[in-house]
């Protein structure tokens, strides 16, 4: 039993109302059972029941056992003295007022049918091949679904808030700086994202602003924080990038590299960590205040073009160092463009456009809205059910669906889940 089918027993009265009492065996009838609060303090409040020939008005508070209570601080707690009613599934322990006075409580388990178990059994305890509800999506309208996908959307960036709102306050307010630490770990994709992203972190952005115009610096400073010049030279570039780092280490004062290996296996060459590192290096030389440049443009294809640029003439011929290759200009393509305005330009600027006192969702929505949409197997199973993925908003509002609602089972939480029981 969770706490959280108690939320929907008791906010859709799914229980049997006739002799319905409290544990001491008092009337009571429901009248309202109030407002949800998503905030601090009870579970539901300006509820109204009448008992005793009295119309009672108040907080009503839920718990799996009656113990609960004690175990989750109430009782020191002045926010719950005004409870009026205790709902829990079992009652295994007295809980009373400041005064002494008992808690007026229901047991429901003594009034839920086996019929409600049964349904919640079958809908969402069992164990599916993908998610809880597989075998009901059908019964969520296409409409439903458009409706709550926005809703997701805009839930996961706001998710993504603290993390960037922690980057901007260690970088003392610089968006350009955040900017630099979360491309970074965009370039470095999943296997190597983390590595990326803490190099980034080490080095301040007043360094990369003194090298704009100079690639070959920034690829060797990057690089060789990266720890990708350790070691004898193999080629001469290399013995370039390792003496430019070695001067730049010095000069700029930064830490000895202490970056975990980055990784070349299982990966394409063209998203080997040399090439993504030559290729943002390009980008940064290229590009002075860089996320300004970003937030001014009016749609996806001029910042396309700000990002339309190649790694240097050496990686024409190499994906690493000294193994020479077929002629092969090493430019940033617009599937990994996608990737970037998915995972960190889009989140960006519905980030600063909350930090500026706007909502920023109708740019959030027709920015995704005409970026193509992301396949993986989870995205897979969901379209496989029958679930709308109409573009990159969808295939973000839909993976954050899976991680935050269905691994964790928050079923009625969910608007599927919370149809699915209110309409059965």
């Amino acid at each position: 039993m969770k706490e959280a089918f108690l939320h929907y027993l008791w906010r859709f009265q799914k229980f049997s109302k006739n002799n319905l009492t409290t544990t001491d065996l008092r009337r009571i009838a429901v009248l309202d059972p109030g407002t949800p609060n998503s905030g601090a303090g009870p579970d539901f409040f300006s509820a109204q029941i009448y008992s005793e020939e009295l119309h009672w008005i108040g907080a009503v508070e839920l718990h799996v056992l009656s113990s609960d209570w004690f175990r989750h601080g109430h009782q020191e707690d002045s926010n719950y003295d005004g409870v009026i009613l205790h709902v829990v599934w079992e009652n295994d322990s007295d809980v009373c007022y400041p005064n002494g006075n008992s808690i007026p409580t229901i047991q429901l388990r003594d009034f839920v049918s086996a019929e409600e178990l049964e349904l919640y059994k079958k809908t969402f305890l069992k164990k599916p091949l993908f998610v809880p509800c597989e075998k009901f999506m059908d019964q969520f309208l296409t409409a439903n679904w458009l409706d709550w996908q926005e809703r997701l959307l805009v839930e996961r960036m706001e998710y993504r808030f603290d993390s960037i709102y922690t980057l901007l306050k260690d970088t003392k307010n610089d968006w350009e700086a955040v900017l630099f630490i979360l491309l970074a770990k965009g370039f470095g994709l999943n296997q190597n994202g983390a590595n990326f992203f803490s190099m980034a972190k080490q080095i301040p952005f007043s360094v990369i602003r003194h090298l704009n115009g100079k690639p070959e610096n920034i690829e060797a400073l990057l690089m060789g924080q990266l720890g990708l010049l350790e070691g004898t030279a193999k080629d001469s570039y290399h013995s370039d990038l390792q003496k430019t780092h070695s001067y730049l280490q010095v000069k700029y004062k930064l830490p000895v590299p202490s970056i975990d290996k980055v990784h070349f296996a299982r990966l394409r060459p063209a998203n080997f960590p040399t090439v993504r590192i030559a290729q943002f290096a390009q980008l940064y030389a290229a590009n002075t205040s860089l996320f300004q440049k970003l937030i001014e443009q009016k749609n996806i294809a001029t910042s396309f073009e700000i990002f339309s640029v190649k790694a240097g003439n050496y990686w024409d011929t190499h994906f690493n160092f000294a193994i020479v290759g077929k002629k092969s200009p090493k430019r940033i393509t617009q599937s990994f463009f996608n990737l970037m305005l998915i995972n960190t330009i889009i989140p960006l600027r519905f980030a600063y456009a909350n930090y500026l006192g706007k909502t920023g969702e109708e740019d959030l929505f027709e920015w995704f809205a005409k970026v193509p949409r992301e396949q993986n197997s989870v995205l897979k199973n969901f379209t496989d059910h029958g679930v709308p993925h109409l573009n990159a908003g969808a295939s973000q509002a839909l993976l954050h669906l899976y991680k935050e609602y269905c691994q964790k089972k928050s079923c009625l939480s969910c608007r599927v889940g919370f149809h699915l029981m209110k309409s059965n």
